[in-house]
């Protein structure tokens, strides 16, 4: 095996089996012991790097990953003469030992009992948030600061004040029974949202869409359905929302790996099977009678979804959606798609006129260049545009994105260089 090959398995695993390993230590030992499991998941992989690339790799590579964390785990607590107050609660570990299972409406996977004692109640909602995204989800600092919209520096001081109140707060790892699930809801669907939105258009890396994090975003988001406290209005809606949007992606990318916009898509290979089940909880939500964020965001991505054309999409509708999702969740992003949509109903100009508006809030994200560049253009004064897509291009951190705006700005004819 070559070693950009060993290094995309190694990857791969990373992504899959992180947070389950985490997850599964976490409930076997300690929570007061996370830093060491964190140590020991990462020192498994370093190790699984180094052997694979002169030796074949193990049959169950997986099961191999748990075997050298948890010895690695165990060398740790001997050397600090911590081994007897931290016994595990299962002396054998393995991948086996990671499944879903539901009793008598009460959810008892690993990853579950994890991600609501990562929205304990001693922290607040951006440090659960940060938290679950780390542990749970396996992100870095850089792509937890860009989905939560935050400096890199200032997520780092955040996840390490949220990972302390972990360690001394949360005790024995656990779901909550009854209504006080509702109280942690919130944020869990929250993490499950960011979870989604990560792996639909990635922070870095060479892939856009990062397929195994959408698909544990759904995954955890199914799981959630089997609690009877839990299947809300709320969690039918953002199932909904993601499967309208996962339907997409089989025509978001080239099979040489460059991004295909929503105009230009192929909508036949569209996953009707996703769009169906959208439709089945976009209709179980709509019996909630109030709106909710994701009640809103859902109904606008199956409008993308189901259009039988880009020409055929009805941007007053969408238009509509935005006004009230605005009003619910008037975050950066929100009000930029909105402008987006407002470019298709009102014009070019109205749509930059709009920006100035939110400029204060927004210049800083990489896709407020890249929207101010495209509406420039479609005004016909491509030495603004041209401008503006070179800002985006040089805060693109993805590699497909950077190639893709880097190759509209190429099909580009500007009145003279800039």
């Amino acid at each position: 095996m070559s070693k950009p090959e060993i290094n995309q398995t190694l990857d791969h695993l990373f992504r899959q089996e992180y947070a389950k390993m985490v997850s599964l230590f976490t409930n076997r030992y300690s929570s007061a012991l996370i830093d060491q499991i964190e140590d020991a998941v990462q020192e498994s992989l370093l190790k699984a790097a180094k052997l694979w690339s002169f030796q074949p790799m193990p049959e169950n590579p997986s099961a191999w990953l748990y075997r050298v964390a948890n010895n690695q785990l165990i060398d740790q607590l001997r050397r600090q003469n911590k081994s007897v107050a931290y016994e595990p609660q299962k002396q054998e570990i393995d991948s086996d030992s990671i499944q879903i299972e539901v009793e008598e409406g009460r959810l008892i996977d690993d990853q579950l009992r994890m991600i609501f004692a990562c929205c304990h109640p001693s922290m607040k909602l951006q440090e659960q948030l940060m938290l679950s995204l780390k542990l749970l989800c396996g992100l870095s600092v850089k792509e937890i600061a860009r989905a939560l919209l935050k400096k890199e520096d200032a997520a780092k001081k955040a996840i390490t004040r949220a990972k302390q109140k972990f360690k001394t707060e949360v005790g024995e790892l656990s779901v909550p029974e009854g209504e006080a699930i509702n109280e942690r809801l919130e944020a869990v669907l929250q993490v499950i949202y960011l979870l989604f939105n990560e792996g639909y258009k990635a922070t870095e890396g060479d892939e856009l869409i990062r397929h195994e994090l959408c698909e544990e975003a759904i995954r955890l988001a199914f799981i959630l359905t089997n609690a009877q406290n839990c299947h809300t209005g709320e969690l039918n809606a953002l199932i909904a929302m993601m499967l309208f949007k996962a339907a997409r992606f089989p025509a978001r990318i080239r099979k040489d790996g460059s991004l295909v916009t929503l105009e230009h898509q192929d909508r036949s290979l569209y996953r009707d099977d996703y769009i169906q089940w959208g439709w089945k909880f976009m209709h179980e939500s709509s019996k909630e009678e109030n709106t909710s964020v994701y009640q809103l965001e859902a109904a606008i991505a199956s409008y993308y979804t189901v259009a039988a054309s880009y020409e055929k999409t009805n941007w007053k509708v969408i238009f509509k959606l935005y006004d009230g999702l605005v009003k619910l969740k008037p975050s950066p992003v929100v009000k930029m798609s909105r402008v987006l949509v407002m470019s298709k109903v009102l014009g070019a100009q109205k749509a930059l006129e709009a920006m100035l508006e939110i400029e204060n809030e927004t210049a800083e994200l990489q896709s407020f260049q890249a929207l101010k560049a495209e509406l420039y253009a479609e005004m016909g004064d491509y030495e603004s545009a041209t401008i503006h897509l070179k800002n985006a291009i040089l805060q693109a951190q993805n590699i497909t994105e950077k190639r893709f705006l880097e190759a509209k700005l190429l099909n580009w004819k500007t009145p003279k260089s800039v």
